[in-house]
């Protein structure tokens, strides 16, 4: 059987939050508001889209 090849966890690396903001991976987010709710210096992608997506998609009252 051939060697599985893993690829690496996007997931793991850390951005700062003023990089992700301004990245295509969270264009489709309002600007103004996922900076108001992404208040800590860095995130993982999938941690600032939880986060957003908690929030646009009704999972914050």
């Amino acid at each position: 059987m051939a060697a599985k090849t893993e690829k690496p966890v996007e997931s793991a690396v850390r951005y700062p939050t003023a990089q992700l903001l301004e990245s295509k991976a969270l264009a489709g987010y309002q600007r103004d508001f996922a900076k108001a709710l992404l208040t800590k210096p860095e995130y993982t992608l999938q941690e600032a889209k939880a986060v957003l997506d908690r929030f646009f998609k009704g999972g914050v009252r």
